[in-house]
């Protein structure tokens, strides 16, 4: 090079500032979520070697629990309605969620306090309501999106999780 600048190897640019170690170094479970977009969302990922890329964020997770009581807030209309102020504003609408969630008061997972409990109870209840949807492998992942959030507002579990997120910020 001629630029002064250190030569990167091609294993140093691809684990640049050590985000693919520390990801395959992490507990088996991971919670991921969208860094931008106009609605939040987040999955439970329990591959080990499954690697989150540039486009999403990622925390691990002790317990099944935990991931749970995470999904249920990070997947909430309560904290889409408190970040929406905060972000950026693409051409038509707000983008970019980054680290935004995480400046809001959202404490730790704490198996001990009985609100904690009852929010990973929602979301696994959440989960078994949302594997129970068909959707079809052609379908746009925003009609497939869609179709998870209905049938969960009709279980009426969407509705206990809103709840439980405004105690839990509101706390």
């Amino acid at each position: 090079r001629t630029d002064g600048l250190p030569r990167m190897t091609l294993t140093q640019q691809i684990d640049h500032m050590r985000k693919l170690s520390v990801q395959l170094a992490s507990s088996i479970s991971k919670v991921v979520y969208t860094a931008s977009g106009t609605l939040l969302s987040a999955a439970l990922v329990e591959d080990r070697i499954a690697i989150v890329e540039h486009a999403a964020y990622w925390a691990p997770v002790d317990s099944i629990s935990e991931a749970h009581y995470l999904l249920s807030i990070i997947n909430s209309e309560v904290i889409l309605e408190a970040i929406i102020p905060q972000q950026a504003h693409g051409w038509r609408d707000p983008r970019h969620f980054d680290n935004l969630i995480w400046e809001l008061p959202i404490p730790e997972f704490d198996a001990a306090a009985s609100l904690h409990r009852d929010l990973a109870a929602a979301g696994a209840e959440a989960e078994r309501v949302a594997a129970l949807v068909e959707l079809p492998e052609n379908a746009h992942f925003r009609a497939k999106r869609r179709a998870i959030r209905t049938a969960l507002a009709e279980a009426g579990v969407a509705q206990r999780i809103e709840a439980l997120v405004a105690r839990l910020l509101d706390g």
